[in-house]
């Protein structure tokens, strides 16, 4: 699995696609605004299950099985949808396109890992998949919290979520370029 610089860049790119469609934030408690963390959490939701994991021990057992599952996407969307929408009251298939994609694509990024593959379509099969070709090297747990192996992983992930912005921000500038507003108004001949 990816660790979270790779999935945290990839959420971040889907918050900057979605933010002119988000409902306008009334006050900034901090001054990175609350639905930047919100939207770029999304794209962690399956790895929530590195918390009972943690507590029993058992990295195996629970990290890596049910929740990552384009399946299992579907209700957490519905949820999580359901919450934003209610605190933001705005668009409830907006919230649930947004946590989808960032749940999928975690998801897929997951599959795209060296390791022992995902469930990707559990509870209908519990066959796990792995693509042919490795694109993101992966955290290596069993080789301890702190191996040297984690570094290479952290570089190689912080110049993927380098290249993941350096888009995002190409991609922006050119939507604002592309938006009527930007455009010089025209003036009238008088």
């Amino acid at each position: 699995m990816p660790s979270p610089i790779a999935h945290l860049s990839v959420g971040y790119a889907i918050y900057r696609y979605y933010k002119p469609k988000l409902p306008e934030q009334r006050s900034h408690v901090w001054r990175v605004p609350l639905q930047i963390i919100l939207v770029t959490g999304l794209s962690l939701l399956p790895d929530l299950d590195v918390i009972p994991a943690m507590i029993f021990g058992d990295l195996q057992r629970y990290h890596n099985n049910f929740s990552h599952s384009f399946v299992f996407a579907i209700p957490v969307a519905l949820v999580v949808a359901g919450v934003f929408d209610k605190v933001y009251h705005s668009n409830f298939w907006l919230w649930f396109v947004i946590c989808s994609i960032s749940y999928d694509l975690h998801v897929f990024m997951d599959v795209l890992t060296g390791g022992r593959g995902v469930m990707m379509f559990w509870p209908l099969i519990e066959t796990r998949f792995a693509a042919p070709i490795e694109i993101f090297i992966g955290l290596k747990w069993e080789e301890g919290w702190f191996s040297l192996w984690h570094l290479w992983t952290i570089l190689t992930e912080s110049l993927f979520g380098l290249v993941v912005l350096l888009a995002t921000h190409y991609f922006d500038k050119r939507r604002n370029r592309k938006t009527p507003e930007s455009f010089p108004k025209s003036r009238g001949i008088s």
